[in-house]
């Protein structure tokens, strides 16, 4: 088989959890800007006219979606093909595993980046 057609099983293991990997770094990224502008103060201070949390935070969650859109758009794109490993073919559930986990993932993206968006970085009251 030529490299580009043959497919490593590390490879499938590993697209499979990249999307919860991405989903688990957009929210510590999250939690991150969040805490540093209730802690520092900077909870009031605007970048370029907006206010600086939620605009990392929106420039985080655009920065999360782009691969996740990627590895959703190659997951799906693949479900078709088969995969060989050793002469057998190996089961389309990876394939549709990583398709859902991506989908999985891209939804609770968006549903952490919504109240970060609208809440104040240290909460309603502040």
């Amino acid at each position: 088989m030529s490299g580009a057609a043959e497919t490593r099983p590390a490879f499938e293991v590993l697209r499979n959890a990249a999307g919860l990997a991405l989903w688990a770094a957009h929210f510590g990224v999250i939690y991150a800007i969040n805490s540093l502008a209730c802690e520092r103060g900077l909870a009031g201070t605007r970048l370029l006219g907006l206010p600086w949390a939620p605009a990392l935070i929106g420039l985080a969650t655009l920065a999360a979606l782009l691969p996740l859109g990627l590895l959703l758009w190659s997951a799906v794109s693949r479900l078709g093909h088969p995969l060989t490993e050793g002469g057998e073919a190996e089961p389309r559930f990876t394939r549709w595993f990583a398709a859902a986990t991506t989908g999985y993932a891209i939804l609770a993206v968006l549903f952490q980046a919504a109240p970060a968006l609208l809440v104040p970085p240290c909460g309603p009251g502040h």
